[in-house]
């Protein structure tokens, strides 16, 4: 036991090294990466009447750089980072990080409608899988350190280590992992203790003061706006990747034309370039027409997933806060029309936080940044409730985080990716599996599986139709909470369920299960009857030569 102890002991004391290594590493590298965008587009501001012209050279270096060193640092960073933790990428090579890092300067920095937080989370990620590698991880204990790494870029670049946190385990992780939250919170102060020392410890926007009561109708109404503009936004992202897909021409020419059409727009709209910062500060210290508002919201709205659709280096992230802030401010003066008097800056951070929540499915990270962010701690009921609004709405538009969907366009050039989408599920389903009738008793569910050594079960009707699944936790949760002894399968059983069928692709299986937080995906044919399982243990087995590769 004194062995095991000290073992334990060793461990522990080892891991903390290494959150704080990665957490060090990680601050350094977004306060650099933060002054060098801040020092050059300084620079690009004095020479305005040139603007055109840099920004295309900005695009065309950004774009250059990726194409032939590194193409996988292309674009934000957080979803490569979301498929290398699916194993579908590897973020080990020192080369990569240097071209992030000198793309996302060459491209924000010369003033592309990108921000610079994506870029910084590939860099944390980068930095957490290099130790990784120089500790000899592997798997989990890896993935560890890089979701350690691209939390604490996001607690450094906001100065905001609790949504650093937050963030991991609400996009990153998609579920509450204990082990991983360890290094993750020391990462985060680690690295946001760094940038304070470097930077200052000031929240990231300065707001003026403000009315604290809101108007919860108002609120509401900012939410259900937020969540439709973010459906919208997800689909303009989208529509302008394809677009740019279909172009044959150099990449680093279409992020050349993007900087170009950036800047044309930047001499007569000045805040529609860069991240937004500097658009937000003005926006809440010095009340902007609302005609001027208007046009920079529909500019930044537009140009945004343009810059990105191009393939520059850069991220979305503080861009959406930008365009939420500028959203909040017009409902706010809409109202004030309309005879019900708002505070506008308090309803451009609930438009700020809400129209995030909406775009990245990430309702919590929304609420605790924005505060964290601004210092508005006396907003919290406001937008939280706005946030939950705007996530059910895009829930209801059946949109998942623009994250997760862009790992489906990213990550199929990853030789893993590729190997999957040759491969079927009929290659790999079992045909052994467990049914049980949906009208058998729940009482006599947990004896059944104690038999069958089963812990999981398909919930089929007289027909051998999949109507449901059934899970040990879920007779467990019935007999602990419920008397009723009538109660049948069919009344607890789970509706979500990963449906495929023998023809499709192990690459869309297990980018759903993985999205789904599940484990089986059950197969249907055409008469939607079911004829077998596919495990996710399976494919992970199938992917075990491309972690080897990984780790090397």
């Amino acid at each position: 036991m004194k062995k095991v102890s000290k073992l334990l002991k060793f461990s522990g004391v080892c891991l903390l090294m290494q959150a704080v290594s990665v957490g060090v590493i990680t601050g350094l590298f977004v306060v650099l990466f933060k002054i060098s965008i801040t020092k050059l587009f300084g620079v690009v501001q004095a020479c305005s009447y040139l603007l055109p012209l840099i920004t295309a050279l900005g695009g065309l270096i950004s774009g250059y750089v990726v194409y032939k060193f590194a193409p996988e640092t292309k674009g934000s960073g957080i979803p490569y980072v979301k498929a290398s933790l699916m194993h579908l990428g590897n973020l080990t090579r020192v080369r990569s990080i240097f071209v992030k890092f000198i793309g996302g300067v060459a491209s924000i920095g010369t003033g592309m409608s990108l921000g610079r937080e994506g870029p910084s989370v590939q860099l944390g990620a980068g930095s957490g899988a290099l130790i990784g590698k120089v500790f000899k991880l592997r798997g989990t204990d890896k993935d560890k350190l890089i979701s350690a790494g691209a939390g604490s870029a996001i607690a450094a670049t906001f100065n905001a280590p609790i949504s650093g946190a937050i963030f991991v385990l609400e996009e990153l992780m998609q579920k509450f992992n204990s082990t991983v939250l360890f290094p993750v919170i020391i990462a985060t102060v680690v690295a946001a203790s760094v940038a304070r020392t470097f930077l200052g410890d000031n929240t990231s926007f300065i707001i003026p003061l403000h009315k604290t009561d809101l108007n919860i109708l108002i609120c509401l109404l900012t939410g259900i706006i937020s969540g439709f503009a973010g459906v919208l936004y997800s689909k303009l992202i989208h529509f302008n990747n394809f677009f740019f897909s279909k172009i044959r021409i150099k990449p680093y020419y279409k992020t050349c034309i993007a900087g170009f059409v950036i800047g044309f727009v930047g001499l007569f709209m000045p805040l529609v370039l860069g991240s937004g910062n500097d658009a937000v500060e003005i926006l809440l210290q010095y009340k902007l027409s609302i005609l001027v508002v208007v046009l920079v919201f529909l500019a930044k709205f537009i140009l945004t997933p343009f810059c990105f659709g191009s393939g520059a280096v850069g991220g979305i992230f503080l861009p959406m806060l930008m365009i939420g802030c500028y959203l909040g401010y017009i409902v706010g003066v809409l109202s004030n029309f309309a005879s019900v008097e708002i505070d506008l800056v308090a309803i451009s951070l609930v438009g700020m936080a809400s129209f995030l929540a909406a775009v990245a499915r990430t309702p919590i990270t929304a609420t605790v940044m924005v505060f964290e962010m601004t210092g508005a701690y006396n907003f919290i009921l406001p937008i939280m409730l706005a946030c939950a609004v705007a996530d059910l709405i895009a829930e209801s538009c059946h949109h998942k985080s623009i994250y997760s969907e862009l790992i489906v366009f990213g990550a199929k050039n990853s030789p893993a990716a590729k190997y999957l989408e040759t491969k079927t599920v009929s290659n790999i389903m079992k045909k052994m599996y467990k049914t049980i009738p949906q009208n058998y008793p729940v009482k006599d569910v947990l004896k059944k599986m104690k038999q069958d050594n089963q812990s999981f079960y398909l919930v089929v009707d007289d027909f051998d139709k999949l109507k449901g699944t059934f899970q040990k936790q879920d007779a467990e949760d019935v007999i602990i909470n419920c008397d009723n002894e009538k109660l049948c399968v069919k009344d607890v059983m789970g509706m979500n369920t990963v449906v495929t069928n023998e023809n499709a692709n192990l690459y869309e299986i297990f980018f759903e299960l993985h999205m789904s937080n599940m484990n089986e995906a059950v197969v249907l044919d055409i008469n939607e009857k079911v004829v077998g399982i596919v495990e996710r243990s399976d494919l992970e087995k199938i992917l075990m030569p491309y972690l080897r590769q990984e780790n090397c």
